[in-house]
Formats: structure tokens, C-alpha cells, sequence
């Protein structure tokens, strides 16, 4: 088995430009993390040496539930690696491409959790700088964690640069970062804003053929309206996106603190409502509604051990419907959700078909009540964009 220093190679997990990620296993301790390291190619490159320690110097001053942990930094035969916790999950990337089923109320949650993480590195200094989908991983357990912070600015430090090369990703890059003006924490909430327009209507806010057309886009042009991509979008949540996304610094949002302010009306709206509504509801829960919520949510694990995922949901969205604050259920809700889909996948698409087909008899014409909802709950978890789930939605939105 291939060592790198104190570590055990087990498999690659990703390769990007500069670096590459695997899977080992720290000797010392006997704990499996993420190494990345620089690519043998860019090993004697001075400048992106400096990079990637400004990376491990930007990650290890960080702590928090939404960011990724970093462990370990040293230099082997002349190659940087920096050893992180080990993460199994999806990123953003991927959910999008996917067109994965996420209520949007979990949508919201996770809009939430990205702005909590670069909040708190913005309060010590750190401007990530590179905020896209395919550095927003959701773990498996449903939690945000935000990588790859190697373009990040810490403080005043004058910036690491390369001749002829666009730190960031152009397609979520702030106007004054694309036009190499001064740049701080609110080029990093316009890149949030394009990534949570994306996630909610599965388009990119600036899309061109050529790097130009998109960088014009970001400069002079304006997105489509988010209630146009995708009108089940709630009016209020559209409006949070359009500011973030406003081209004046100080026109947009003060900071994602303010941003998670706006946000956390909406989504407990969303989850009173089964994601149905994000009208305000009185923000204050009540100790009665928590203690409920807390029945329904060991019910809810004591299903999902069981490996009951349908029923599992069920309960879980209404502990969520109490409490829509419990992080603990959310994140069961996050898994049993995965589970359920998972298991359809695993027996095909004939077998998800037969199953579509006997729910919808069940929530049909003169169905029990309660047999109905326990129907349309399931379906609207494994075939939300089935045009007969859909319709028998609206028949039944209660």
C-alpha cells in the first residue's frame, strides 16, 4: 500500500487543477481523512506553494459545523499536503446536475447553513473568494460543508495572482472581482446569491458561450427573474436572491448575517407549511410545540432504524411543522430521504413506476383522509416532478 509520509494511500477521491485528493489513513492515529496535495507538476512552483499554505493558513483558523476541518499540514519529498476530515456526501454540483429531488424547504436549510459558514470566516478576516457549487458539499447526513478555500484573502495580505489566469470562477464571480476592483466580504454574498439562484431554479443567473459573454453578463446584464425560472419559487425568497445578486457592494445585503436574518422566517414558514407557503408565521416556538416536536421525532428515528423511510418523513416533517429550528431532525429527515430514493433506484425504474401507480390510487377519488396524506407524502418524496403527482397535489393540497 502506497505511504505519503505518516499516511496511508487507500484510493484518489478527486482530482482538480492544481491538486489532487485521496482517501488514507493516518498511521499515528488510526483516523481516515481527506489528503490533498499539490500535483507533481506544480510541486516547484513557488507561487502556488504560497497558495496552498494560504489555504491551510485560511481553514486552520476556522471552527465551525459548516466548514471543513483540517488537521494535519507538512511537506513530504517536496510536495505540499494538508490532511482534512473526511467527508461522504454530495456536492452542490452534483445535486443540481442531478436534478435531485430537495423540498424546498431543505433547499432553504441549506442556503442557511452556507451563509452561517462564510459569515463566521468573514468575521476573522477570511474572504473565500471562490464560493460555487462544487465547493458546497452536503454530507450524508445533510450538513453544509464549505471546501476548498485556496483563493481566499485573509485580512489586508496583498492577494497571490498569476499572470494571465482569473482567480474564482467566473460563472459566480462578483462584478468588482471580475473587473479587479477591491473586493470583501460582499463579493462572496453575490457569489452566494448566484449559487442559491442556481439551486433554486436550476439555471445559472449569467450564462454565455464565451468566458467574455459571461463576465459582460455579470458586469452590465441582469438574470432572469427568479419567479420566471421557476414560478413555484415563494415572492419573498425571490426577492432575497435579487438583492444578493445587485451589482453596487452597498446596495446588496450589509452581510450573510443579514441574509440568514431573512431566511429564517422563510424556512420556518416552509416547513409549518410542507413547503407550501413561505407567508410569516409568528416566529416564536413554544415550549409545548418543542416538547411535540420531540415526541414526533423519536417516533421518527425509531421508524427510520427500522428502516421505515416513508414513514420515517412523515414524521419527521411534522416535528419540523413544530419545530422548524430541530437541526437533529432535519438532518434525519435529510437521510431517510436519501435512503427512500436510493432504494427506488436500486429496483429500477418499472419498480418506482408500480409504486407511483398504487400511491395514486390510494390518494384517489374517495380515498381514506389519512391513507390519502400518507400517499401523497411518499410521492411527493420519490416522484415530485411526476405530472400526475403533481395534479393529485393540487387536488388534494391539504
Amino acid at each position: 500500500m502506497a505511504t505519503f509520509g505518516r499516511y496511508e494511500i487507500l484510493d484518489k477521491l478527486g482530482e482538480g487543477a492544481m491538486g489532487v485528493v485521496y482517501r488514507a489513513r493516518d498511521r499515528a492515529l488510526g483516523r481516515s481523512v481527506a489528503l490533498k496535495m499539490l500535483s507533481e507538476e506544480f510541486a516547484a512552483e513557488e507561487e502556488l506553494h504560497q497558495r496552498f499554505r494560504r489555504e491551510v493558513e485560511a481553514v486552520g483558523q476556522l471552527s465551525h459545523p459548516n466548514i471543513v476541518s483540517v488537521y494535519d499540514m507538512d511537506e513530504t519529498d517536496g510536495r505540499l499536503y494538508m490532511a482534512m476530515e473526511l467527508l461522504e456526501g454530495d456536492d452542490l454540483r452534483t445535486l443540481i446536475e442531478r436534478h435531485a429531488p430537495v423540498p424546498l424547504a431543505e433547499r432553504v436549510r441549506i442556503c442557511m447553513q452556507i451563509c452561517a459558514g462564510l459569515h463566521y470566516a468573514h468575521g476573522r478576516g477570511i474572504v473565500h473568494r471562490d464560493v460555487k457549487p462544487a465547493n458546497i458539499l452536503v454530507t450524508s447526513r445533510g450538513q453544509v460543508k464549505l471546501l476548498d478555500f485556496g483563493l481566499a484573502r485573509l485580512g489586508s495580505r496583498a492577494s497571490i495572482t498569476r499572470r494571465g489566469v482569473i482567480l474564482g470562477t467566473p460563472d459566480y464571480m462578483a462584478p468588482e472581482q471580475a473587473q479587479g476592483r477591491a473586493i470583501d466580504a460582499r463579493t462572496d454574498l453575490f457569489s452566494a446569491g448566484a449559487v442559491f439562484y442556481e439551486f433554486l431554479t436550476l439555471q445559472k443567473p449569467f450564462r454565455g458561450k464565451t468566458l467574455h459573454a459571461v463576465l459582460y453578463q455579470i458586469i452590465s446584464g441582469e438574470p432572469e427573474p427568479v419567479l420566471s425560472a421557476n414560478p413555484e419559487v415563494p415572492a419573498r425568497l425571490a426577492s432575497v436572491v435579487h438583492r444578493m445578486l445587485v451589482k453596487d457592494p452597498e446596495r446588496r445585503f450589509g452581510s450573510l448575517d443579514d441574509v440568514l436574518r431573512e431566511l429564517r422566517p422563510i424556512h420556518a414558514a416552509l416547513r409549518r407549511s410542507r413547503s407550501r407557503s413561505a407567508r410569516p408565521w409568528p416566529t416564536r416556538v413554544s415550549e409545548e410545540s418543542r416538547t411535540r416536536a420531540r415526541e414526533q421525532l423519536a417516533e421518527a428515528r425509531a421508524r427510520f432504524d427500522a428502516g421505515r423511510w416513508a414513514e420515517a418523513a412523515e414524521a419527521l416533517e411534522s416535528a419540523l411543522g413544530a419545530d422548524p429550528e430541530s437541526d437533529e431532525a432535519a438532518e434525519l429527515l435529510w437521510q431517510a430521504s436519501r435512503r427512500l430514493h436510493a432504494g427506488f433506484a436500486r429496483r429500477g425504474d418499472t419498480a418506482q413506476n408500480k409504486r407511483v401507480s398504487e400511491l395514486l390510487a390510494q390518494a384517489g377519488p374517495g380515498a381514506p383522509e389519512e391513507r390519502a396524506r400518507r400517499a401523497l407524502l411518499e410521492l411527493a418524496l420519490i416522484a415530485p416532478d411526476d405530472p400526475r403527482v403533481q395534479e393529485r397535489l393540487r387536488e388534494k393540497p391539504t
